[in-house]
């Protein structure tokens, strides 16, 4: 994953990203799904962050994570090891003030008790991302897997279930959860990133 990091979080990420969260200083960045951490780290300093969440299922990625945070000079790291089907997010009520979640949406079996769980947890004015595959289009993400090291019959095999919601699907979850103003950016026929305020 850490190789794989500036494929995964390209320019185009970083583009639709800036169109739909303003650069306005977000003092408590939480990401749900976190990795190795990198891209908190990215985004600590991108919005002036004085305090980063690292959660994840993985204690592995999660002493990545420590490791990389460790290097940005923040106030407070706190790492969180934590199965998003089963276990109730260790975050206080209002006191995030940009949530993340990269690629593991399709991961968690109630999607919709994530994000009320999220919305909970994002302060008032504050914004949550979430950045994901998509479906619509099996040929292309066939495609992408293929050119990455995998089998085509592999892909094929995983498609269903990385690509189980469309950009419609993730919308709706978060006007669902509460979340206002939802907005999305399609990068291309299988990656998009959602937004919404709360």
């Amino acid at each position: 994953m850490v190789q794989s990091y500036h494929e995964r979080y390209d320019a185009d990420f970083w583009s639709a990203l800036e169109g739909l969260v303003d650069k306005s200083k977000r003092d408590v960045i939480a990401d749900f799904g976190c990795g190795p951490g990198l891209l908190l780290v990215d985004l600590v300093k991108r919005y002036s962050a004085h305090t980063a969440h690292a959660l994840d299922e993985s204690e592995e990625m999660l002493r990545y994570a420590e490791t990389f945070l460790a290097e940005a000079n923040l106030n407070s790291i706190f790492t969180h090891a934590i199965n998003f089907d089963s276990a109730e997010i260790p975050l206080a009520h209002d006191s995030v003030s940009l949530g993340f979640s990269g690629f593991m949406l399709h991961e968690v079996a109630s999607p919709t008790n994530l994000i009320e769980s999220i919305y909970s947890i994002i302060e008032l004015g504050g914004v949550y991302v979430v950045y994901d595959f998509v479906s619509g289009n099996k040929d292309a993400f066939v495609e992408a897997m293929v050119a990455r090291g995998m089998s085509a019959t592999k892909a094929e095999a995983r498609y269903p279930h990385m690509c189980k919601h469309s950009v419609e699907d993730i919308e709706h979850l978060l006007q669902t959860a509460g979340f206002t103003g939802v907005e999305s950016v399609k990068l291309n026929e299988m990656r998009a990133v959602v937004a919404g305020i709360k």
